[in-house]
């Protein structure tokens, strides 16, 4: 570790880190930084569960597979400006505070999801159709590189000592309830509009919603303002006179190697965020024994499921550490995911019980991904740093999932080659997890209210 880290870890110890603070006004944080995230799981779980529709509207008919993988290909090309997302807002939350990158990201973020739901269909506008959903979905994505890695750093630096993976889990838990009303919104309307006012308007409305959720998150991060840690590394900045031009530069120069190995080790939650989130419905509405409500019903099922056990596990990676939190939930990822989806194709208590099992597998592996994002680096770049693991990930591997999944889908005729695929992902954390891994995770015990044991 350099001299600077050292400093700031001496600077940070335990005894003059920041204050345990009442539950209320850990609460407001937790609340301030989820609405963004709310609003961003909403908008990639609605994309997943209209994609069929989707691929109808804004490609030319005829080939409803062709169709299918266009609408996925514009899902993993949008992620490309995910780590633009985090050069541009990771140098504004680590230079000028986390509360005004979040208020930049939502305005970005809403706004793009909201206009999916104004654009024609390709029978009236042609080509112009897809372009212009690549658009809005790259300009949603650069909101949500800066988005998500900044509003993990807010919740862990205002979390109580040995309760950040707890912060963290209320973060997760709220932001994929995000993706749940999404799901749930669809089976509702889908459920209560004739099939031809859900078709061609009815799910325009799940993408216009976005608009108030940006007001309501405006309106809530209006008065936020930055952890104690994160103050307290700028004022020891100023004191010296060194301040950096650049937190993304630095994270690259000084700690390269680790964002490159976490990028690695964050393929698992990318992909398996991705496919529950975004390919699940499709995957359901594919097995000819389901209806479309019951399909929704169990997509639905996989969000409940995975909410509820990020809130049960989250107190586990409290008290065992980052550390061994991954390896758990990395062996239990590889292990339900293939009878999982196995489950996912059968009849309708095989689809519901399959849901439910890879919805735990989500919620079982969401908090320590998302924790390692900020406790592995120091507060002076940790969202630069965080949000490059993170977003590299997601545009590598994340965005790419459902596309893989269709085409190996298509290959094998079954799941079980994208089940194996996701099993290859996660014996490659667990093996960080056990190696580099877990001498960084350790080694972040430095840190104010670290975890790793």
């Amino acid at each position: 570790m350099d001299a600077d880290a050292s400093t700031e870890r001496a600077q940070y110890s335990n005894e003059n880190g920041p204050a345990a603070r009442g539950g209320r006004e850990r609460w407001r944080m937790i609340m301030t930084a989820s609405v963004g995230n709310f609003a961003e799981w909403y908008d990639w779980g609605v994309y997943g569960v209209v994609a069929t529709l989707i691929a109808q509207q804004f490609f030319p008919a005829g080939n409803s597979a062709l169709a299918l993988v266009g609408a996925y290909a514009i899902f993993a090309i949008a992620y490309l400006t995910r780590p633009f997302g985090t050069v541009v807002f990771g140098h504004i939350a680590d230079s000028l505070g986390r509360p005004k990158a979040l208020t930049f990201t939502i305005i970005l973020t809403c706004t793009s999801t909201a206009m999916i739901g104004f654009i024609p269909t390709y029978a009236s506008i042609g080509a112009a159709a897809p372009l212009l959903l690549v658009l809005c979905r790259l300009i949603q994505s650069l909101g949500t590189g800066g988005e998500h890695a900044t509003a993990i750093a807010f919740v862990y630096e205002h979390g109580a000592s040995g309760k950040k993976a707890k912060a963290v889990g209320m973060l997760s838990a709220l932001t994929l309830a995000g993706l749940l009303s999404g799901t749930l919104l669809a089976t509702g309307l889908s459920a209560i509009l004739p099939d031809g006012a859900w078709t061609s308007w009815g799910w325009r409305v799940l993408f216009w919603l976005s608009l108030p959720m940006g007001l309501i998150g405006l309106y809530v991060r209006r008065n936020a303002r930055d952890g104690e840690e994160f103050r307290q590394v700028k004022n020891h900045q100023r004191r010296k006179a060194a301040l950096r031009s650049s937190p993304v530069l630095e994270a690259i120069r000084t700690s390269w190697r680790k964002i490159l190995v976490f990028v690695a080790f964050l393929g698992t939650w990318s992909i398996v965020s991705a496919i529950v989130t975004s390919y699940l419905a499709t995957f359901l509405k594919q097995n000819h024994a389901l209806s479309q409500a019951q399909a929704y019903g169990a997509n639905t099922t996989a969000s409940a499921s995975a909410v509820v056990f990020v809130l049960l596990f989250a107190p586990v990676v409290d008290r065992v550490g980052l550390s061994r939190a991954t390896v758990i939930a990395s062996i239990f990822v590889a292990a339900a995911i293939v009878p999982g989806f196995l489950l996912a194709g059968t009849n309708l208590g095989g689809a519901y019980l399959g849901a439910l099992l890879l919805g735990m597998a989500k919620g079982v592996l969401a908090v320590p991904s998302l924790l390692a994002v900020s406790q592995i680096f120091p507060a002076r770049f940790r969202v630069s740093a965080g949000g490059l693991s993170y977003n590299l990930a997601a545009s590598a591997l994340g965005g790419t999932a459902p596309l893989v999944a269709v085409a190996l889908n298509e290959i094998f005729g079954s799941s079980l080659g994208f089940s194996c695929y996701i099993v290859a992902a996660a014996l490659v954390t667990l093996v960080i997890a056990l190696t580099v891994g877990r001498r960084w995770m350790t080694e972040s015990a430095e840190h104010p209210g670290s975890l790793a044991r």
